[in-house]
């Protein structure tokens, strides 16, 4: 893993979404268990949503919801929709992202959520201007972990930078994979013994506990 004193400035960063810059866990939870009840299921107990999160839609709903997934989806879509003003920013994420932008550097999300959602949810932070693009579930050939969707959001927006110039920012296994495929610098923002966990399995450039953290190596390689 590099020293953080030998990282260079960015020219690009991608960020995930959930559970990066914003706290969507509970929210999630709640979505999923809403779209449970309506369609005769019974919710998820206290803690059991924690294995399913950040995994890619395609792989969840059939878990999930089984033969029932395609009505999931429109069921949990509207929920997500109709309540995104209930999702709120993790500490530190808009500080780390107000000054990126202040640097000039482009900024993009790719997430495995339905980037109608993402873009609805930035939208009620007052973030839309400060990302070129949002891709999420669907939008490329394959979600994360592949690096289908880092590609797709580097294509469309018309960022021009060497993949050893570009970071991307994570907090799972799919964060981490997606950018190792692409063979750009891996970000693993997560706290805990999980991260010690993650670091030593998947290796990232670096792993911070939080945004705070971040924000403050950015600091220093600005400077």
């Amino acid at each position: 893993m590099p020293n953080r004193q030998e990282l260079t400035k960015p020219k690009a960063i991608f960020f995930d979404w959930d559970g990066t810059l914003v706290d969507s866990y509970s929210f999630l939870n709640e979505a999923h268990n809403h779209t449970m009840k309506e369609l005769g299921f019974e919710p998820m107990k206290e803690g059991e949503y924690k294995k399913y999160f950040g995994k890619p839609r395609e792989t969840l709903y059939p878990i999930l919801y089984g033969d029932k997934s395609e009505d999931a989806k429109i069921v949990f879509g509207e929920f997500v929709l109709n309540n995104s003003h209930k999702i709120k920013a993790l500490e530190g994420a808009e500080e780390l992202i107000t000054e990126i932008a202040k640097r000039k550097i482009p900024m993009g999300v790719v997430s495995n959520k339905k980037s109608e959602f993402l873009k609805k949810e930035a939208e009620h932070l007052g973030w839309l201007e400060y990302f070129e693009i949002f891709i999420g579930a669907g939008d490329a050939h394959e979600d994360k972990p592949s690096d289908a969707p880092l590609k797709l959001a580097i294509e469309e927006s018309g960022i021009k930078a060497e993949k050893q110039d570009i970071w991307f920012i994570g907090d799972t296994e799919n964060d981490m994979l997606c950018a190792k495929t692409f063979g750009c610098h891996s970000v693993l923002v997560i706290e805990g013994a999980e991260q010690h966990h993650l670091a030593k399995a998947l290796n990232p450039t670096i792993a911070v506990e939080n945004c705070g953290t971040l924000q403050k190596i950015l600091f220093q390689i600005f400077s």
